[in-house]
This record gives C-alpha cells, structure tokens and sequence, in this order.
C-alpha cells in the first residue's frame, strides 16, 4: 500500500508566513533599540580601554608583581558619561592606591 506524500513547503511560502507572523518595529523602537545597542558597546569599549590603560600607567597585569610596577589597583567606582551616541549611565572608572595616579585619557581626549 502506498504511503501518502507528506506536504511540502517552499522556502518562499515559508517566509511568507514567518514575514506575516512577525511585526517590524516602528521606526522610532528601532531607532531606541539601535541607540541602546551603541549604548552598551561604548560601555564595554571604553571601560576595555580604561582597564588596558591602567595597566599601561601602573607597569603590571592585574595580579602580577614586577619591579616597575608604580602602584596598586583600589577597585573601581561609577561615573555618568554623556557622548554623541547617548548617555552612558554607571561606567566603572578603574580606581588606584598612592603613589601612582591614573587619569584615563580616553574621557579626556574631545571627540
């Protein structure tokens, strides 16, 4: 006895009826959405850049003693940052123990 023949779709009715199921945002959401997307990548960036600046300035990696280190890390604490993409809200500003003084020169530096 033959089987019957399950039915098929085409990759076009397919999207077809995932484009109907699914709703694009409007154009200001996604303008919101993409704002906070570049948002957050500034924050990872900058605080990435202020880590690697810090250890420039101190001589030593995080948890490594050498000779030339001038200092010691002492946390961190949090600093609003307004820039052309948005408002970056609670960015970790490395923060380091006497002797050594560490001003990030990435905030300083005008866009």
């Amino acid at each position: 006895m033959p089987v019957p023949r399950k039915r098929t779709t085409s990759t076009r009715e397919a999207a077809k009826g995932e484009s109907s199921d699914h709703q694009m945002p409007d154009e200001q959401e996604f303008r919101h959405r993409m704002r906070n997307l570049a948002v957050s990548a500034m924050r990872l960036l900058i605080e990435e850049v202020m880590r690697e600046e810090l250890e420039q300035c101190l001589g030593a990696q995080w948890g490594e003693s050498t000779p030339e280190r001038k200092g010691y890390r002492n946390g961190s604490y949090t600093r609003d940052l307004v820039t052309r993409t948005g408002r970056i809200e609670d960015l970790s500003v490395p923060r380091v123990s006497t002797p050594a003084y560490f001003c990030a020169q990435i905030i300083l530096t005008p866009l």
